[in-house]
């Protein structure tokens, strides 16, 4: 057994675990997901590169989702980020942005064509999945949100709750596009971020 082989088979039953939490009560075929599955490791600042839709559930680190833009006229835009026990459906030619690891991340994949594995019935399965891809869009929607509150205490009240304890994984400009905080403030602002740290 190769060393991806190994961590696979220590992963898996929390991904089992996440999948009962997020409504299935037990896979179909658990030994046929265990082989169909596959772990990547990817180290920090670089960039996913997946050409077929797959599920996706995130073990371990932080993932940042930003628009696509020519770089040397646009500064990238944040879109959302993606956090461990996050579950998603990657389809990069259906998207407009791209997705980066900030940190080093521990991915488990899966197929579209193996989906079966987890729930048998299609219409049950494209149910799962509609409400996967659901609570996926909703923080896309939360991001526009943040960005459309007039106040701008409760904007960055807002924004705080969401990326807070991520900060450091920010760049001014990305702060700015959801604050309108110019740099003084910001450097004020990712002091104040720690009290918005997750211990759970």
């Amino acid at each position: 057994m190769n060393k991806l082989s190994s961590i696979k088979e220590r992963l898996l039953p929390y991904f089992l675990h996440r999948l009962q939490q997020s409504g299935v009560p037990r896979p179909c075929y658990p030994d046929e997901l265990m082989n169909a599955a596959t772990v990547q490791y990817i180290p920090p600042g670089q960039r996913i590169e997946q050409p077929i839709p797959c599920l996706f559930f995130l073990v371990h680190g932080l993932l940042k989702e930003y628009y696509r833009n020519d770089r040397s006229l646009y500064p990238s835009t944040l879109v959302q980020l993606l956090m461990p026990d996050d579950i998603w459906l990657y389809n990069q030619s259906a998207y407009k942005f791209r997705t980066r690891t900030l940190m080093p991340s521990w991915l488990l994949q899966i197929p579209m064509e193996q989906l079966y594995c987890i729930v048998r019935s299609p219409r049950n399965l494209r149910s799962w999945l509609s409400e996967q891809e659901m609570i996926y869009a909703a923080k896309h929607c939360l991001s526009d949100f943040i960005k459309l509150q007039s106040n701008r205490d409760e904007r960055i009240h807002l924004f705080l709750e969401e990326y807070g304890p991520y900060v450091d994984y920010l760049s001014n400009n990305e702060i700015h596009h959801y604050t309108g905080l110019d740099d003084a403030k910001i450097d004020k602002l990712r002091n104040r971020a720690f009290l918005y740290q997750r211990f759970d």
